[in-house]
């Protein structure tokens, strides 16, 4: 179609395992494929995600065959027109198959959350933030996968750049067997360190899961920039109480003689590239990117505007609205 194939295509893989697993959880994490996947673990159906921009995180435990040494993995790809997914139609090229990192994630029957269309099962907000204090919500569920109740205590910690510890909340959760506690608390970062364009600091999330005896059972850090902007229909925007004017450029994620399948050293290249001539600002266009486009701007001090793939042309039936507040959704808890 239009010069290039729109159709299926089917990866596969060997995998070795090890016996140790069966105390573990496993997951398949997928960064993008476009647009319809399908996993198949030694010849069963594994989960299926639509939508070519966001990724995916499939629970594949019972799946896995533990007696033996490599267990076969099976990825079916298709980015055929679909009236029901977005986009319909746009002024780029609609590449299919697997084109982002795909990752093997191992974790304890006790683990935080990474089905909830999240990257990592850690979700945060700033609600107040300003040039004294700074207030952190930290929330999300920890999912007990084994077969008996468990206490456990979630605790996160707010580093600095050094690592030394400004912050640190602290939950006791009881979760019954197959079960998930939640859990949601604040606190208060005094005289914070602002990120902008021109100082780009960050601050880091460190989670953990511990077990009654003080095993650790999970852990995951994530980024942490602390800033407040807004926008005046008159004065324009602002950044941190002060006006700043956005320079920048919209940045698409095919190159010449890969298509959409970069490697992360390029994504981060453009971002830098980007940095280098001045820009403070990009538009992620016309649909979520790689994880480390997100990444550098974080890391390099570029403001940056996401949007689902809804491009041109709208289908009005429940499927293709359903799709795209899911993609939306994808959208918000990854990036």
């Amino acid at each position: 179609e239009r010069g290039y194939y729109r159709g299926s295509g089917g990866y596969r893989k060997n995998v070795d395992v090890a016996s140790v697993w069966a105390e573990k959880q496993v997951f398949v994490n997928f960064e993008g494929a476009n647009q319809t996947t399908r996993l198949f673990v030694n010849g069963h159906f594994a989960g299926e995600h639509k939508g070519g921009y966001t990724g995916c995180t499939f629970d594949i435990t019972d799946k896995l065959r533990l007696f033996l040494d490599q267990n076969n993995f099976s990825v079916w790809v298709d980015n055929s027109p679909d009236p029901n997914i977005p986009p319909l139609a746009a002024d780029f090229t609609f590449f299919g198959g697997l084109y982002r990192d795909v990752y093997l994630v191992i974790t304890n029957k006790i683990h935080f959350d990474l089905l909830d269309r999240s990257k990592n099962g850690i979700y945060w907000q700033t609600p107040e933030v300003n040039e004294k204090k700074a207030t952190l919500r930290v929330f999300g569920n920890v999912i007990n996968d084994a077969k008996y109740d468990a206490s456990v205590t979630v605790t996160h910690s707010v580093l600095d750049k050094e690592e030394n510890e400004v912050g640190e909340l602290s939950k006791r959760l009881n979760i019954t067997a197959g079960g998930k506690g939640s859990f949601d608390s604040e606190l208060t970062i005094k005289d914070p360190k602002l990120w902008s364009p021109e100082n780009p600091y960050l601050y880091a999330i460190r989670s953990r899961i511990y077990d009654e005896k003080g095993n650790l059972l999970d852990e995951v850090s994530n980024p942490l920039g602390l800033r407040w902007f807004s926008f005046d229909a008159d004065k324009g925007f602002y950044l941190n109480g002060k006006p700043m004017k956005l320079i920048g450029a919209n940045r698409h994620q095919d190159y010449p003689g890969l298509g959409n399948a970069l490697p992360d050293d390029q994504h981060r290249k453009d971002m830098q590239l980007l940095k280098d001539m001045g820009a403070n600002f990009v538009r992620i266009a016309h649909y979520p990117q790689d994880p480390a486009v997100m990444e550098a701007c974080d890391r390099l001090g570029l403001l940056a505007s996401v949007e689902t793939p809804i491009v041109s042309y709208l289908n009005e039936t429940d499927a293709f609205r359903q799709n795209c507040l899911e993609q939306q959704l994808e959208m918000i808890r990854q990036h």
